[in-house]
């Protein structure tokens, strides 16, 4: 795990002295190791390395082939490399054991074939000396970022975080239909190859791209995409596919505690990080460091499913505890946007932070989480809504009508699953609607020139393709960024065993009665790997999270608040209108306000903080 930067130009001067700035701002990326590679064809590579596997100097980089032919920049983990170093790389001088040599060596022989048989998370540069051709690669995912931006000169640059990208002393311009998007329903994970600034973007996960020269242009080819088979074509879910699904799922938490490093995991009292915490526990004879962040008092203090995982694993695991009740915006708000560099949704990434912190003190390096679980698993409410509306289009009318009863579907519920599964069409128009009048406190250039970046979503009827968007746009992209930036900003590796692309090639062929059964949600988690839970977890049908007590910091805080986001500064921004804002900053003060006013608030909040941090303006079309 490291921060990898290139740049492509005919200034073999100016590409030294980006490379060596990329490596002083990412240093936080790796600070085990540096180093650079200037040639005088026009690229210069740099590299900051955290130490994880093969901590010796044999895992230097850039790193060189033997034959001098190609040279890599690599920042992540591929679990299956010991494997695939056995079946490829019989005939080849190794030097060490890392991950990283073994990937030069198997793209040396096998180009960018072998991209679709690793088994991991990365983002990686390689060098071809002799056709003077970069290819950069990322994995299925996007666990591991790359950014790329074209420069004044024509010159090229890509890089792990945005700052290596931004020029010093130059005004930077927010992307307008990103930020509006946010603004207007927190969602930011759909925007493909774009970012919240303007002329930067990212390489798309599950694609490689071949770049000749400075000048040519970045066109990503793709070599996965997330399986989605429709419901009709799946086969049903009994012994034999629940063995696939917990063997899968095993095998992704074991590949992943390759490290020679102390590994931990985080467990919030949740399904899905209580499995991952099953799983190493079931096989480990050593004591395991885990990071839980909770509220105590709260109604959505977790901390008894926490200790119902510890009795059930006893004196294997040590818990550590971050306590919320205290957290305050002013405290946390402005460090957790330097490191994420976006203006982020709610104040549980600032828990999350807290809990990396935890995990630093004690000399913990790698960190598995369950996040990626609601995606693929059908574990959010909305997905659930999908299924049984996927069910009655399918005919499917008794699994249905049982399943949505102890589901807990309402008249209302029921209205909108029928709507969805007879009238696809008009239900999706409506839901499309609604999401334009979230942003009714924008300002209307904003709005206007955000219309491309609204989503065009799925009809709830087709829960695969329900699944898909979130995997794709508008859940799982900003989680798989705010973990690792979170992790990275503290020189710590952050894994996710759930998204093992072996495990979506199972669910992706099972039917849906593996997602729901009883009213419970993710269900072939729960039946599968229930033995690896306490049944306090495994019955749980409520969803919490690392919960933050966002009301009452508002609350406390909304002299604060307000001084920031009606200064000036803010409102010369051109994103929110300063009345709308105020009515809800007066609501909050007078304890009126509902949970849009809080969100709307604290989002407004976020962008003109992160604003500032990195010297924004509006994009000329929408300045006001």
């Amino acid at each position: 795990m490291c921060g990898i930067s290139i740049y492509l130009g005919p200034d073999q001067e100016s590409n030294r002295s980006l490379v060596n700035r990329s490596i002083r701002l990412m240093n936080h990326r790796g600070p085990d190791d540096c180093g650079t590679f200037v040639s005088d064809d026009g690229i210069a590579m740099g590299h900051t390395r955290l130490s994880i596997v093969d901590l010796s100097a044999a895992g230097h980089q850039p790193m060189t082939s033997p034959d001098g032919r190609f040279v890599i920049t690599y920042n992540g983990e591929i679990y299956n490399h010991e494997s695939l170093r056995s079946r490829y790389c019989n005939n080849w001088a190794f030097k060490g054991t890392s991950d990283t040599e073994t990937l030069l060596a198997l793209y040396a022989l096998k180009g960018a074939d072998v991209f679709a048989e690793l088994v991991g998370m990365w983002a990686f540069g390689i060098w071809d000396c002799v056709q003077k051709k970069l290819v950069v690669c990322r994995d299925r995912y996007g666990q591991k970022p790359l950014y790329w931006r074209r420069f004044r000169d024509g010159s090229l640059g890509l890089a792990s975080e945005f700052r290596p990208l931004l020029i010093d002393g130059e005004q930077n311009r927010y992307f307008a239909p990103a930020v509006a998007e946010y603004l207007s329903t927190g969602n930011y994970g759909h925007l493909g190859d774009k970012t919240f600034f303007d002329g930067i973007f990212s390489l798309p996960p599950g694609s490689f791209a071949e770049i000749g020269t400075f000048q040519d242009t970045i066109k990503p080819n793709a070599y996965w995409r997330f399986p989605s088979v429709p419901f009709a074509e799946r086969r049903p879910y009994d012994l034999e596919t629940k063995k696939r699904f917990r063997s899968a799922f095993e095998e992704a938490v074991q590949s992943q505690l390759m490290s020679d490093v102390t590994v931990g995991a985080t467990l919030s009292g949740g399904l899905d990080s209580t499995a991952v915490v099953g799983a190493i526990a079931a096989n480990s004879e050593s004591k395991i460091h885990i990071f839980s962040a909770q509220c105590s008092g709260s109604k959505n203090d977790e901390t008894k499913y926490v200790e119902a995982v510890r009795s059930k694993w006893g004196s294997k695991l040590d818990v550590h505890y971050v306590q919320l009740k205290e957290m305050r915006l002013q405290d946390s708000l402005a460090n957790t946007i330097r490191i994420q560099e976006e203006p982020i949704g709610d104040p549980s990434m600032s828990a999350h932070g807290m809990l990396m912190d935890k995990a630093r003190e004690l000399g913990v390096k790698v960190v598995l989480g369950g996040q990626g679980s609601d995606e693929i698993l059908f574990g959010y409410g909305f997905m659930g809504t999908s299924l049984v509306s996927n069910a009655i289009r399918l005919g499917k009318w008794s699994w249905a009508l049982r399943e949505g009863r102890a589901w807990g579907l309402k008249s209302r519920g029921w209205l909108r699953t029928g709507l969805s599964a007879f009238m696809p069409e008009t239900e999706r128009k409506i839901r499309m609607s609604a999401r334009k009048e979230y942003g009714n406190w924008l300002t209307r250039e904003l709005m206007l020139g955000a219309e491309a970046c609204i989503p065009d979503l799925s009809s709830c009827s087709d829960a695969a393709a329900v699944q898909l968007e979130a995997v794709e746009r508008t859940a799982l992209p900003h989680l798989v960024h705010y973990d690792d930036r979170s992790g990275m900003a503290r020189s710590i590796e952050g894994r996710m065993p759930f998204l093992d692309h072996r495990i979506a090639d199972v669910i992706s062929t099972i039917d849906q009665s593996a997602f729901m059964h009883d009213g419970m949600l993710k269900w072939i988690l729960r039946d599968a790997c229930g033995d690896l839970m306490p049944d306090e977890v495994r019955l749980r049908r409520d969803k919490v999270g690392f919960h933050t007590p966002l009301h009452e910091m508002m609350f406390q805080e909304i002299d604060w608040v307000e001084s920031l986001i009606l200064d000036d500064f803010g409102r010369q921004l051109g994103a929110y209108r300063s009345d709308k804002i105020r009515n809800s900053i007066d609501s909050i003060r007078t304890k009126t306000a509902n949970t849009m006013h809080y969100v709307d608030v604290f989002r407004s909040l976020a962008f003109r903080m992160w604003a500032e941090e990195f010297n924004l303006a509006a994009n000329n079309e929408i300045a006001v």
